[in-house]
Formats: C-alpha cells, structure tokens, sequence
C-alpha cells in the first residue's frame, strides 16, 4: 500500500507539470478529484492486491510443500534402493551347486563370496529322510561299514534355492563309488557321512547342476552317465572337497590366504569354474588332484603341494 501512495503523489506531481499555465483554482479543483478517486479506489486496489497476495502466496506454499513431498518420495526412494542393494548382497543360492555343463562362461570376472559365507554354505546340513531313503542293498551296506557313509536313493524335493527329481544308485554306480572310497585318505574320506544319489539337480532358475555340497552330498545321475558332464571320480571327490571345508574350515582359510589374498584370485585355477571363488578353486584342484595329479603338479605345484600336506590325508 505504500507504494500505492507514492504512485499517487507522484500522479499529482504529473498533473501540476502539465496544468501549468492555469490559474490555481483549476489546479486544486484537478487535484481534489484525483485524490477523491484514489482514496475511493483503495479499497477495491486493497482487495486486488490481497487475492493476488493469496494466490501467489498459496503458490508459492504449494509449491514448497510439493518440494517438500518430492525430496521426501527421493529419500524414500533412495532408502528403497539401498536395500534392494542390501538385499542383492545377500546369498540365496547354495553356493556349492555345481554347475558342470560347460555354461559357465568366465568365472574369474565374477564377484567372489567371502570365505566365511563358503563355510556356512559347505556346512548346510538337511535330515537325510526329507531327501532320501536309505539303500539296504549289500553294496550300500558294506559301504557304510567300511567307510561310514549314508547310501541314499534321492526323492523329489524343493526348497528356497534348489529342486531335485528322485533316482536310485545302481550296482554299477555303487560299485564305482567304493571303488573311489578305497583310493581317497581316511582324513579326507571321514568328512562326508551321506551321499544320495538324484536323477536331476536343478537351481531355482532351472539351471542344471552335476552336484550339491552341503550333508548329505548330493549327485546327478545324469551328471556321471557314459555320455554326461563329468566322470563319478571328479565329481564325488569335488563334492566331498566341500566336506572338508565344512569339518576343516581353517583348510580353506589357509588356502584364501595364499591363493586368494584379499579375496583375489592369484592364479588360475585348474578350470575355469575353479575361478569362482577360493572354496571351488580347492574343490577343483583336490578333484584334478586325485583323477590326474601329474596335470595338476605341472599346472601349480604349489597347491600340489598344499594339498598333498594339507588336504590328502
């Protein structure tokens, strides 16, 4: 409002300019009219000047409150984010399902789990009668005498992170299996308590896996056939690699140590999917170990020789 007022003086100011030359009654009688318009006009100039004053006003509220919703949907969203992140760190899938149909592109690149989640996952533990039934047959028994293991005929099953169709050991596959057992270590060998044998291991994605770590072991059927992934040997010993890892965990501390420094792969692994991580570098090296060892001591005698003073015993 007051500079309404300094606009009408200044009009008046205006008015005088060019009414100059009349004579001073024409000037005030000019002047008394401008005045009485304006003082007439306040009102209505007052009440045009406050609706545009609370228009602008709300505005301007509303577009701070607006802000103020958006910047709190970004917070909300980012918070979002980050536990979608958080989440995405989390591990899901048994990280001892092994993939052995030759997919697995270049393992090396791929982030490593710490050591300490390999050990957890190596010591999953599921009562065998929820995914097997005991073989009675003379074969499976005189295995568990001898060597203390569990033969178990799979059944159909699915959890969280795997499934599995049902199948039996044969006589030839049972056979071949303590023929294994006889050649391994009694250290290494006492580790694993069960072995059940699947027609299919598949992860929740459906991708095929020859074998499952964790007790009991588990094997694909179709993984060890004459035409399959992987020979019986490499895949047994593989697995029960992983046993030792969950019975002797300061084993494969000591092997992320040397091997793995700061959780970085130092030299490659025997295979590629050897270069996972450090708890399936020493599950393919101890496999490469007992099918082929002059291979494996020309590839990095030093762990040969860590597994033949550390693991092979």
């Amino acid at each position: 409002m007051k500079k309404l007022r300094r606009l009408s003086v200044i009009m008046l100011l205006v008015c005088s300019v060019f009414m100059t030359g009349c004579d001073a009654s024409q000037i005030v009688e000019v002047i008394g009219k401008i005045a009485q318009g304006v003082q007439q006009a306040m009102p209505a100039i007052k009440n045009v000047v406050d609706t545009f004053s609370n228009i602008f006003g709300n505005d301007n509220n509303n577009n701070n409150n607006n802000a103020a919703v958006n910047n709190a949907n970004n917070n909300n969203q980012q918070n979002t984010e980050a536990n979608n992140n958080s989440q995405a760190n989390v591990v899901t899938v048994d990280p001892n399902a092994e993939d052995v149909t030759g997919n697995t592109g270049n393992n090396a690149n791929k982030s490593t789990e710490s050591v300490e989640e390999i050990i957890r996952g190596a010591q999953i533990a599921v009562p065998y009668d929820q995914v097997g039934t005991e073989n009675t047959t003379a074969a499976a028994a005189q295995i568990k005498a001898k060597y203390g293991i569990t033969m178990l005929d799979g059944k159909s099953w699915k959890d969280e992170w795997n499934s599995a169709t049902a199948d039996k050991w044969t006589q030839q596959q049972l056979a071949q299996f303590a023929a294994i057992m006889e050649k391994l270590p009694a250290g290494f060998r006492g580790c694993t308590k069960g072995f059940a044998m699947q027609k299919d291991l598949r992860d929740n994605d459906g991708n095929e896996a020859g074998g499952l770590g964790g007790d009991p072991i588990m094997i694909s059927s179709k993984a060890v056939v004459e035409e399959g992934w992987t020979s019986m040997a490499s895949l047994v010993v593989h697995e029960m690699t992983h046993q030792v890892q969950a019975k002797q965990p300061d084993v494969l501390r000591q092997w992320a140590a040397k091997f793995w420094p700061h959780g970085k792969l130092a030299k490659s692994s025997i295979t590629d999917y050897g270069n996972t991580d450090a708890g399936e570098d020493m599950a393919e090296c101890v496999a490469e170990y007992f099918t082929n060892p002059e291979k494996m001591r020309q590839h990095d005698p030093e762990r040969y020789d860590f597994i033949k003073n550390n693991i092979w015993k």
